[in-house]
């Protein structure tokens, strides 16, 4: 380990940020002088209350900081960062803090000699203050189409300076609308890494007078912003979902079978905002079944065709998805299916969006949740959420979201909707 006082001589840092996630995703940080280093690195004291994981009467949390996550902030080189866990006052991890519940996954898996590997793309929509597309660029396109091309690569340097190695960057699909994709790296690392990026995503954009928009459906008449997650399972350095004669092993297919299983109650964790729900329609490249094939992209699972080395392509989620809470259930979920070897519906070639109800019933695919609501009420006692979250947490995350839910369905016509969804969920 780092002598981290040595360290931030070394890097001339002046000031050091304690960073940590709540329960909806929310990404926060305490910051103090470099000088006090040797009085703080065993943590601090925050307010749990007002972060929404205890009440006011037992409030209590230190945050203590995971030294392997020191990182100098790119934007600001005065600065360094340490993502931290959260404990209670008798110094035991904290159960309901989001990254301790990633953990947990990544210990039980661990003891059955797997181990956990993602690569998100993450999307988003550079927006102008006025909340209109910043340019008119479409899939791929070049510069001067691309116009933000340069603020892309500002940003990924950015990334990449912060130890978040980046796979490829283009223009999306939608004006202005951006993606960026991950190397794979163990599920831990990851989660903190988009946490990492998305906040220098924001700063970046907001110093070239716009705004980073990660919101799943901003634009009413574009294509929505996802979070797909690529999954890799390991064992003994293998990719145990890979099967060079089938191309997929079984144990691929039972985690596909374990997230179909889950699927209602785990889309209110994957897809945990109402807006989250505007994206998922036909037609426009975001899944609406419980659909699976191979290289298939109209699916929600899909296992890429021109790679030997197989891997689970999760495609409903999107960014508003606490990334801790996301990749453990769906971990979790998978896990499940190789346990109990759930079989998953009949992998499909065809778009899934121009089947008829006929047709779907046969293969034995179901439809996705349409609404918030609907995937809140299959996530309320479901006991798989109940296993990785455990009670305390599983009943805060319904109760904040259920509140959230009754503001949202107070509102009456669509406009104002959009407007209640841009005003919450845009930053």
């Amino acid at each position: 380990m780092m002598d981290i006082s040595t360290r931030l001589k070394e890097d001339k840092i002046d000031y050091i940020q304690f960073q940590f996630t709540d329960l909806l995703g929310g990404f926060k940080e305490v910051e103090f002088p470099a000088t006090i280093w040797e009085d703080m690195k065993e943590g601090t004291g925050i307010d749990g209350s007002s972060l929404g994981f205890l009440g006011t009467e037992q409030s209590d949390i230190k945050v203590l900081p995971d030294l392997s996550t020191y990182r100098v902030l790119p934007y600001n080189k005065r600065i360094a960062c340490f993502i931290c866990d959260l404990f209670n006052n008798n110094g035991k991890p904290f159960d309901g803090s989001p990254r301790q519940i990633l953990k947990r996954q990544l210990k039980k898996i661990a003891s059955l000699g797997y181990t956990f590997l993602v690569r998100p793309e993450l999307e988003w929509y550079f927006l102008t203050k006025d909340l209109n597309p910043a340019d008119i660029g479409k899939y791929m396109d070049t510069p001067p189409m691309d116009e933000f091309h340069q603020l892309r690569r500002i940003i990924c340097d950015d990334l990449i300076e912060a130890k978040i190695p980046l796979k490829t960057i283009h223009h999306e699909v939608g004006p202005s609308q951006q993606e960026v994709e991950f190397v794979e790296k163990p599920a831990l690392e990851q989660a903190d890494n988009v946490q990492i990026a998305k906040m220098l995503i924001k700063l970046r954009t907001h110093e070239n007078n716009l705004i980073a928009c990660f919101m799943p459906k901003p634009l009413d008449l574009e294509a929505g912003s996802g979070l797909h997650i690529h999954q890799y399972l390991m064992k003994d350095g293998r990719n145990v979902f890979a099967d060079g004669e089938n191309q997929v092993s079984d144990t691929l297919r039972y985690y596909i079978g374990g997230i179909q299983k889950y699927i209602n109650a785990i889309s209110a964790i994957l897809n945990p905002l109402t807006n989250s729900y505007q994206r998922l329609i036909p037609n426009h490249e975001a899944p609406v079944f419980t659909s699976w094939g191979i290289g298939n992209r109209t699916t929600l699972i899909r296992v890429p065709g021109y790679e030997k080395s197989a891997r689970v392509e999760y495609r409903a989620g999107d960014a508003g998805m606490n990334i801790y809470l996301g990749f453990a259930i769906l971990l979790a979920a998978g896990i499940d299916g190789i346990k109990n070897k759930i079989e998953p519906n009949i992998p499909i070639s065809n778009n899934s969006d121009n089947l008829t109800q006929a047709e779907r019933d046969k293969l034995g695919i179901k439809q996705l949740p349409r609404t918030l609501k609907e995937s809140l009420k299959a996530f309320d006692g479901n006991k798989l959420i109940l296993k990785v979250l455990g009670e305390k947490t599983m009943k805060k995350y319904l109760s904040m979201k259920n509140e959230e839910l009754v503001e949202y369905e107070k509102i009456k016509t669509p406009e104002d909707k959009l407007n209640w969804e841009l005003s919450r969920y845009l930053n």
